[in-house]
């Protein structure tokens, strides 16, 4: 796989008619090698650290053909990063990435840790009324990677996979789990086993439990 781009951001104050708050969504794009600390990249930040960030958010990828495949469906204009990613994948989509993948890219080795969780904020930057609603819909939301081994990576460097634990939970099928519990009662007990998939998600299954 090759790496898009690598994005990094600053906290600034989002102020859009009646809602306002501190974020670190919109990001820019870093063309220089980078450290990918056990937190993410040191030149990041995580503004609101209860929900973004941390070893099992150390950063989050989105895929570009999955940005193609909302632009086209739903007649939208999603431009680079419209969802606060750290990097942008090419030719590869969230069924084809798996919980527990660990991917080599430069000095550094990743392991995918869970789904992204889609919230609002997604919709008030990007100015899509209903993008949360889509992306739960199409189980699209991109992943987060913990970071195994820390170095330096770079927008030129492959990111390739060197491990596949989990073939079954790819991050469609963890999302439509989440998105559609009803239809997943025993995916879900069996995603509850899964090691690999980072605890704070892990609590969000137990809550879809009947």
């Amino acid at each position: 796989m090759k790496i898009s781009n690598i994005y990094i951001g600053k906290e600034e104050l989002f102020i859009k008619e009646d809602i306002s708050f501190p974020t670190s969504y919109r990001k820019k794009e870093f063309l220089e090698d980078i450290f990918v600390s056990n937190l993410g990249f040191r030149e990041d930040n995580q503004s609101d650290k209860k929900y973004h960030g941390g070893k099992e958010q150390a950063l989050c990828v989105f895929c570009k053909e999955e940005y193609d495949f909302l632009n086209s469906t739903y007649k939208l204009d999603l431009k680079d990063c419209s969802f606060g990613e750290n990097i942008t994948l090419l030719d590869i989509k969230d069924e084809d990435i798996c919980i527990g993948d660990v991917f080599k890219c430069g000095e550094a080795r990743l392991e995918v840790s869970l789904p992204r969780v889609p919230c609002h904020k997604i919709s008030d930057i990007t100015g899509v009324e209903n993008l949360k609603e889509i992306l739960e819909k199409e189980c699209i939301t991109g992943f987060y990677l913990r970071i195994l081994k820390e170095g330096f990576i770079n927008k030129t460097f492959d990111f390739k996979l060197v491990e596949r634990k989990n073939p079954k939970y790819t991050i469609k099928f963890v999302n439509d789990c989440l998105f559609n519990p009803k239809e997943n009662q025993e995916n879900i007990q069996d995603l509850l086993k899964c090691e690999q998939l980072a605890s704070n998600f892990k609590d969000l299954l137990k809550g879809k439990l009947c």
